[in-house]
């Protein structure tokens, strides 16, 4: 089937009638982003496979401007073809009215088909029909491709066996494997039933059934541990493969990122180190105090004045008032009038401690047991340990002379400053020592900001050198090792779990043996021959179906790799190879692309684009081959990321595959900067093809306003 021609009227950016009388080879349409190109392929697309939704956002917004409002017109696609010598046409269309300013209603949807013979007669038939007739929905799927994302249409674990039982001998034999599988199955059961029958072999039978679907549900079950295990060792060794071209920038990277952290670590240790918070030290370390000794002096000696003149109106106060006759007697023998010392001096430990030790470390003198000097300090210690129980007898009416201790308190205020005088002193020191700690710290900080510069234009460079960024460049050596272990872990539980399989296999074909040993001492005859032929038959057609699969994706294999080596010459490819393995007891068809035997992981988008290219290009070709008849294969964009160059090449090489193809690109275009004129360059006329359009926008045109816009259609 080749498409003659394709008309678009009224459909989106294409206003009135465009044609494109296209050739039996290759169609080349040239077209900027934005001027129609693309909007031919949703064109095409609509009619093979669109549907009567939201047509109205398919109108021209041109011929909508153009239309009185309640007039109407026809919105339409249709391609001509010609199949074995005869002209078909499918139209699809629906009727627009204008029914106010920017609005229409849409009416007479249809899908028409129209076939014509060798004398020109034409005759009206079902759309539908017609296109599946022509063009089977089947091969449309591997014919139209919108960029090149959609190129890998083979993702999906069963798009490729699909295509594969769709086009190859192997899908013939499906239905005889599956009743070839039907009748042994019921020969089995058969035989069984007459082997059971026997009642002496009836233990023993059951007991082997029981250990062979035992047995096969652990080969199911290790089967998917070995295929999870397989995924798991192609994923792994994907990321080795990938890290492998930068693991010696990585290894850099890491020697060089270790050094800057030590630096940096460093740095920080020595801002920790440095203590400027001179406020705090002023009062919390009483630096604020330096200067300040000559005032505690001056302080010291009011204290001391004032505690004396305490004690001394206290004495006044204690004998005006009579306070115990004796006691007060005592101390005036014992201190001849003088003004005694408060009852806490020397403190109460001191006492015991010189009482303790039978000395007075007061004047440094003995004073032994039974002693005058002893009896003294035992009686002044009870004298203030007297002082301290509450006086139960005392008369309340008495008024104490001092209400408050505050001299006390200065006094012990007093005595703690003279001991900060010490310190005090040394703070001096202490502030010059600090000051210049400090200042070595931020010199060690400036030597160590000059390493930093260094070591990070290091690492710029190392980075410069590479082609992912920095984070992940550093993720590669850190996983790198850690896959390596993972991918020797994983290679021996696939080699634990193919013996496992193995002694499994040889166990399941001794219970099966020896269940057959039954069965043929038990069972009838007849039924004994008649499953041995129902076995063979069903193995025949298994290993036919399987054989024809293998043969097909030998062929297309090979196909694709000689596309694949045409369209990338001169070039780096590497091989596609069909990997073919059962999965949950089903066939799965994987694409790989290998170099020396290895998959290649993370090609670029160039190389993968060509490789998918090539495979489509090979089901085209078998699909003529199996159908007898040719096909055409619709591309928009597909080859975005070859470059003006490698596109010249691509073209001309499929100029020469045959099969008739129709490659939407935006190469090959100028457009001047000062005018802003677009123009096709000379380069183009080096690219072979049977013929080429250049679809671009009819100018003046206003870009912000869908009226003004519609689609010049122009054959090179």
């Amino acid at each position: 089937m080749i498409i003659k021609k394709i008309s678009i009227e009224n459909y989106l950016c294409y206003n009135n009638v465009k044609e494109f009388e296209l050739s039996d080879g290759l169609n080349i349409i040239l077209g900027e982003n934005g001027e129609g190109k693309t909007k031919f392929f949703e064109a095409v697309d609509w009619l093979f496979n669109g549907s009567n939704h939201n047509l109205s956002s398919l109108v021209s917004a041109k011929t909508l401007n153009e239309t009185e409002i309640g007039e109407d017109f026809r919105v339409k696609v249709s391609i001509t073809v010609e199949q074995y010598e005869e002209k078909k046409i499918i139209s699809k269309s629906f009727t627009a009215k204008k029914t106010a300013d920017n609005e229409c209603s849409t009416t007479n949807y249809m899908l028409e088909g129209v076939e014509e013979n060798r004398l020109g007669e034409r005759n009206q038939v079902d759309g539908a029909n017609l296109l599946d007739r022509i063009f089977p929905f089947q091969i449309r799927k591997y014919s139209m491709f919108k960029g090149e994302s959609e190129l890998n249409i083979f993702e999906s674990e069963d798009a490729l066996t699909n295509l594969i039982n769709l086009f190859s001998d192997a899908k013939h034999y499906d239905k005889y494997s599956e009743k070839g599988s039907f009748l042994r199955e019921k020969a089995e059961k058969a035989v069984e039933d007459s082997t059971k029958s026997d009642k002496k072999n009836e233990v023993l039978y059951k007991s082997l059934e029981s250990d062979i679907l035992r047995l096969e549900n652990e080969k199911h079950k290790y089967q998917v541990h070995l295929n999870s295990t397989l995924d798991e060792i192609k994923k792994i060794e994907g990321n080795l493969q990938s890290a492998e071209s930068h693991v010696k920038n990585a290894d850099t990277l890491e020697t060089i990122n270790n050094r800057i952290k030590n630096i940096e670590e460093k740095i920080a240790e020595a801002n920790k180190r440095i203590d400027e918070n001179y406020t705090t030290s002023l009062f919390d370390e009483k630096w604020i105090a330096v200067n300040f000794e000559s005032i505690h002096k001056e302080f010291a000696d009011k204290v001391k004045q004032l505690s004396l003149d305490r004690r001394k109106q206290q004495s006044e106060f204690d004998k005006e008032q009579g306070i115990k006759e004796g006691e007060r007697k005592a101390k005036a023998e014992l201190l001849n009038n003088a003004v005694p010392l408060p009852d806490n001096i020397p403190s109460k430990v001191i006492m015991e401690e010189m009482l303790h030790d039978e000395i007075c470390k007061v004047c440094n003198r003995e004073a032994p047991k039974g002693s005058e000097a002893y009896n003294f300090m035992f009686n002044r210690l009870q004298t203030y340990l007297q002082s301290q129980v509450k006086k139960e007898e005392e008369n309340t009416n008495d008024e104490p002379l001092f209400k408050k201790d505050y001299t006390n308190r200065l006094v012990n205020l007093s005595v703690s400053h003279e001991d900060d005088l010490k310190n005090l002193r040394e703070i001096r020191t202490t502030i010059k020592d600090l000051f210049e700690f400090n200042a070595d710290r931020k010199k060690d900080i400036e030597l160590f900001n000059e390493q930093l510069e260094k070591e990070k234009t290091e690492r710029e460079k190392v980075l410069g050198d590479s082609s992912i960024a920095e984070e992940k460049l550093v993720n590669v050596l850190k996983n790198y090792n850690s896959w390596q272990e993972d991918w020797k872990q994983k290679g021996k539980e696939q080699l634990d779990y193919e013996v496992k399989l193995k002694d499994i296999e040889a166990q399941l074909k001794a219970k099966k043996d020896e269940k057959d040993k039954i069965d043929l001492s038990s069972a009838n005859s007849f039924l004994i021959k008649t499953r041995t032929i129902l076995r063979d038959i069903e193995t025949i057609f298994k290993d036919t179906k399987e054989k024809k699969f293998d043969e097909f994706i030998e062929k297309i294999e090979t196909k694709s790799n000689n596309i694949f080596k045409q369209i990338n010459i001169d070039a780096f490819t590497g091989t596609i190879v069909f990997e073919k393995r059962n999965k949950s007891n089903r066939t799965i068809v994987n694409i790989e692309l290998q170099e020396d035997g290895r998959i290649f992981y993370k090609p670029n988008q160039s190389l993968l684009t060509s490789m998918h290219i090539s495979i489509l290009f090979a089901i085209s070709e078998l699909a003529t081959e199996i159908q007898s008849e040719k096909f055409p294969m619709i591309f928009d964009a597909p080859t975005s990321s070859f470059g003006e160059n490698k596109t010249e090449q691509f073209l001309n090489l499929i100029y020469e595959t045959g099969n008739q193809k129709i490659l939407l690109i935006k190469d090959f275009l100028h457009t001047d900067k000062n005018t802003k004129v677009l123009s096709i360059k000379d380069e183009f006329k080096n690219v072979k093809r049977n013929k080429a359009f250049w679809v671009k926008l009819e100018r003046p045109f206003d870009p912000n306003n869908l009226k003004t816009i519609n689609t010049q259609v122009i054959t090179l």
